[in-house]
């Protein structure tokens, strides 16, 4: 399990509050004063727990990979069919990105600047764990088509598939829940519909075919 037990509460709070400030204004948008009005903090401990608003940009990526992405991989478990897998997976993320609705469009304002930090962690930080979200995903993947359960299928699109599944709903969500007014009155029903939803297309897509087994 990552440990974020070595941030202190006071850290947590800064992360969360420039979390939340970062999604909404961008890097170059967002106020230290706003992140530290938000956090219910004074300014002066931004300063000096993180220097400058460089600096917590780039540890907020840290913070929410230890925090989100090292502890979904925990809930990924090394034997498990990959239809527990897949569901495990779903659930997961899905209940991440609606608990933590700053973290999509956080992630996605470094993506739209070409991903350099997001990139940079990711290499830093969540591959080196063995039990890291790809590796754990694209091996159930491979071993259930080694034993049957599905067809020979490229992994890591598999894995891009179910993440793109997932992350829609809540990127899209301002215009999705313009055009479709049930969303927003039937939120909660709907994403734990998304989830079987996901799980249907993507695991019964990929079961055997009969034509394949003759």
């Amino acid at each position: 399990m990552p440990d974020t037990a070595a941030y202190s509460e006071t850290e947590e709070k800064i992360f969360l509050a420039a979390l939340e400030e970062f999604s909404r204004n961008g890097r170059q948008g967002a106020r230290l004063q706003d992140i530290a009005d938000r956090a219910g903090i004074n300014k002066a401990l931004i300063h000096y727990y993180f220097r400058s608003k460089d600096r917590l940009y780039n540890d907020v990526f840290t913070f929410v990979i230890r925090r989100y992405f090292l502890q979904m991989g925990e809930t990924i478990r090394p034997g498990d069919s990959f239809e527990t897998t897949l569901r495990d997976f779903v659930d997961r993320y899905i209940d991440l990105l609606d608990e933590n609705p700053a973290l999509p469009f956080f992630i996605l304002r470094d993506i739209a600047e070409g991903a350099p930090m997001m990139s940079e962690k990711v290499g830093e930080v969540l591959l080196p764990h063995a039990g890291n979200i790809p590796h754990r995903f694209t091996e159930s993947c491979e071993r259930a088509a080694r034993d049957g359960e599905i067809r020979p299928i490229d992994s890591v699109q598999t894995l891009i598939t179910v993440m793109g599944a997932c992350i829609y709903f809540f990127a899209g969500y301002p215009v999705l829940s313009a055009a479709i007014p049930r969303l927003k009155r039937q939120r909660r029903r709907f994403l734990r519909e998304r989830k079987q939803h996901i799980v249907d297309i993507v695991y019964y897509g990929l079961k055997p075919r009969p034509e394949e087994s003759e």
